[in-house]
């Protein structure tokens, strides 16, 4: 498993001020014992501030780049300065307090030397941590390039020199199948199309895909990045800069490559932790509160209609993966359309009379609860569909032109799609355009917020939807 390093120095920082505050503790026990008086005051405020100085100044020495963490001793010299500065914020504050007691005195040199007997034992036990996890593979980023070229030439050779921190996936080129370009490229397989790309990056692990290509391939360089408009993977451009407008934020490297930002993840390193913690704490409270509702539904349908209690249909989920989805079974069990061919109409004389009361209060979608479980959905996302679902008759992409972009993120149990009326039957091209519009929307402004008053407006306003049938 990737160690994202994002998530790894934002640990460290929080390591950071723990260990500072736990060196204030020390030194106040220190202090107790060496004068045979307890420290009293604003102690726990004081070092509160000291610690929260000293992370501080390690942040703006640059102390929490990997490649610093990764050496010791580029550590020594921000380690002493958010020390000294630590303490000195300790001593300007029991100043204002106008401490003069002996203890009061001694207390910020003892935090000082606490501290950095601290932070330097944690920065020697991270670094032997890195190390192993380096050798490993664990910050290692697969890389796929697009396009046989001098500029992928020269980036891959860039890569090649950091075994490490990159691996290269394969390169991809549509004039493979033309046999314009050969087999291999800078020591590297030619694995295939843009086409060929997008599917093994399905199959298998891609963290970024690169173009090299320069700007003059203006139209080449746009019909590519159409094509991997739905990738999951961070896609960026390695080029001849020179006149590219960009934003500041677009621009960084891939190693020591320099390269333009065209798309990201949707959902990544921190945003990615706080989804998924949202999703598993809150699931896992709601399952556990509604599991005697779901005990008397499933009895109910027992008792109604010979069949399973479940109906598992395989849907399209993240990076248009096939997942099972978990539903109460609410047809009759010879009824059930498994691929969608047929959706669900008002009055569908396939629906059991459990299953009909379930459907307009939507609590056959309860299980799944267990999807967001074992990971292959969220409490709120685009709602998954099953491959054979239609609009019009005609299936849901080959209508709407960006339908595959909702799968960059995990389906959902409920989504802004639903809360704003768009869910139930989708019979004309408008509605499932409405409900992709609202899917991006949502995957372009996701937040913390942004989900809790989904699930809010859910309860709410959709579990009696007149849309629910």
């Amino acid at each position: 498993m990737t160690i994202s390093a994002r998530i790894l120095t934002g640990i460290v920082r929080v390591l950071d001020f723990a260990l500072l505050l736990i060196a204030a503790w020390l030194a106040a026990i220190g202090v107790d014992a060496w004068l045979q008086a307890p420290l009293r005051g604003l102690l726990g405020l004081t070092a509160t501030i000291g610690a929260g100085t000293g992370c501080i100044v390690l942040a703006s020495q640059g102390a929490y780049a990997l490649d610093r963490l990764r050496a010791p001793r580029s550590q020594i010299w921000p380690i002493l300065k958010a020390v000294v500065l630590a303490a000195s914020a300790v001593i300007a504050c029991l100043f204002f307090v106008d401490a003069e007691t002996p203890q009061l005195r001694a207390f910020p040199f003892a935090f000082g030397a606490s501290a950095l007997l601290l932070l330097a034992g944690f920065r020697l036990g991270l670094r032997a941590l890195i190390r192993r996890w380096t050798k490993a593979g664990r910050f290692r980023r697969r890389i796929a390039v697009v396009a046989v070229s001098d500029f992928s030439h020269e980036f891959i050779e860039r890569l090649q020199a950091e075994p490490d921190a990159f691996e290269i996936a394969g390169l991809y080129d549509d004039r493979l199948r033309f046999g314009r370009v050969s087999l291999v490229h800078a020591n590297v397989p030619v694995r295939g199309s843009v086409d060929d790309l997008l599917r093994d990056s399905r199959e298998e692990k891609v963290d970024v895909i690169v173009i090299a290509l320069q700007l003059s391939a203006v139209q080449r360089i746009t019909d590519i990045l159409e094509q991997l408009s739905s990738t999951v993977a961070d896609v960026c451009l390695t080029t001849d800069l020179a006149g590219l407008t960009y934003r500041n934020d677009q621009f960084g490297a891939v190693g020591s490559n320099p390269v333009i930002s065209i798309g990201e993840t949707p959902l990544k390193d921190w945003r990615a932790v706080k989804k998924a913690g949202f999703d598993y704490v809150t699931g896992a409270i709601t399952l556990a509160i509604l599991l005697p509702l779901l005990a008397l539904l499933a009895l109910a349908i027992r008792l109604d209609s010979k069949g399973p209690i479940l109906f598992r249909q395989p849907r399209l989920g993240f990076n248009n993966g096939m997942f099972i989805c978990y539903k109460f079974r609410t047809m009759y069990a010879d009824m059930t359309d498994v691929m969608a061919d047929r959706q669900t109409m008002r009055g569908d004389p396939r629906i059991t009379r459990v299953g009909k009361w379930m459907r307009k209060f939507s609590l056959d979608e309860l299980p799944q609860l267990l999807n967001v479980m074992n990971g292959t959905m969220s409490l709120v996302g685009p709602r998954p569909h099953a491959p054979n679902t239609k609009a019009a008759d005609r299936l849901f992409a080959e209508v709407v032109q960006q339908y595959a972009l909702r799968h960059r993120v995990k389906p959902g149990i409920t989504g802004w799609a639903q809360v704003n009326g768009w869910r139930g039957e989708t019979a004309t091209v408008e509605q499932i355009e409405n409900r992709v519009r609202c899917d991006l929307f949502y995957i372009d402004n996701w937040s913390l917020l942004f989900d809790l008053k989904i699930a809010a407006m859910t309860v709410l306003r959709e579990i009696h939807s007149q849309q629910a049938f």
